[in-house]
């Protein structure tokens, strides 16, 4: 079976670099790379997700 062998650097779209957040999958037909979002987009989301959910409480009372 071919294999391919490439040294690369990965980075989130905000810019931060992921080197110590991304690994390889080098099973038998499973082959891949695991990348875990930075600390910087995670924080950014869950700040996003708590103004939304913040602001739907006070328009709707908490009421869906």
């Amino acid at each position: 079976m071919p294999s391919l062998e490439h040294e690369f650097e990965v980075w989130c779209s905000c810019g931060e670099g992921l080197c110590n957040q991304t690994d390889t999958i080098n099973k038998p037909r499973k082959h891949g790379i695991i990348v875990t979002p930075c600390q910087k987009c995670l924080d950014e989301a869950e700040e996003k997700g708590f103004n939304e959910g913040y602001e739907k409480g006070i328009r709707n009372g908490g009421i869906e």
